[in-house]
């Protein structure tokens, strides 16, 4: 069993999109179908919020680290593009290196993340978003965790 919850997945999941994404909400859903599909456990904490699955640690972890200097956010348009900066980069690829040779649960869940980039990815945040499984989230309460 893998257990994510020191493998920075939201960070990890930007660095596996080719270190761009486009939009908050597509984000979240990448988060999410990582989480529904892919992960047999996860640190990720998701909740139902009117546009269905949201991850409310991730705008905190975005912040942390563009603060960092690891991302950078474009503000200017809709939808906003979250960027891995060069530091960002060469952060990762240290980091993963690292995480290869301490951590054999590593390997795992850098395999499921790069799934759901693989299925995932190159869908628009709406295309996500009509999905079958976000619409069956957006049925439940507001608030409720879902993991």
């Amino acid at each position: 069993m893998s257990d994510d919850k020191n493998h920075h997945p939201r960070l990890l999941m930007l660095s596996e999109a080719g270190g761009r994404i486009e939009g908050r909400t597509k984000y979240h859903k990448l988060l999410f179908n990582y989480a529904d599909e892919e992960a047999e456990e996860t640190s990720l904490r998701l909740i139902t919020e009117e546009r269905g699955p949201y991850d409310p640690g991730l705008s905190q972890a975005m912040q942390r680290y563009m603060d960092l200097g690891l991302l950078d956010v474009d503000d200017n348009d809709e939808p906003h593009e979250i960027e891995q900066t060069e530091k960002g980069q060469r952060y990762m690829s240290g980091y993963e290196q690292a995480k290869m040779r301490l951590d054999e649960s590593f390997r795992q869940t850098k395999e499921r993340i790069a799934n759901t980039v693989r299925k995932h990815g190159d869908k628009s945040a709406y295309e996500m978003v009509q999905r079958e499984n976000v619409q069956e989230a957006k049925d439940n309460p507001l608030n409720k965790e879902l993991k």
